[in-house]
């Protein structure tokens, strides 16, 4: 896999250690003591920071599917959540229309 070809994320926001731990609801000492062992982005000596992509494979990785709920999913015909763990949905309906999109305005020209 290459670095970070499962972001799907339209426009990246990227999240510190105590917003990324509100939103999987875990402490943030646990993210810092976990941080080898998940995805994440680093930039030189600043601390880790998360995207939504990284926080969705976070919780994927570490939900619990009960034997007796996988049974309830089989009998109903649904898939098994943990057998897609890597996936994230592609966000393409999030994306911005290509047209919306307006160039950077260059630099003003001085008078030489």
């Amino acid at each position: 896999m290459s670095r970070r070809s499962y972001c799907r994320c339209a426009v990246v926001r990227n999240y510190s250690y105590d917003e990324a731990a509100a939103l999987l609801g875990c402490k943030p000492s646990w993210l810092e003591d976990n941080v080898a062992k998940l995805p994440r982005q680093k930039f030189g000596q600043n601390p880790a920071v998360f995207c939504l992509c990284e926080i969705t494979l976070i919780q994927q990785m570490h939900t619990v599917v009960p034997d007796s709920v996988k049974e309830l999913l089989a009998e109903v015909g649904a898939a098994d959540p943990q057998d897609d763990s890597r996936q994230v949905p592609d966000r393409e309906s999030e994306r911005p229309a290509l047209a919306s999109i307006v160039p950077a305005s260059g630099r003003a020209r001085r008078a030489s």
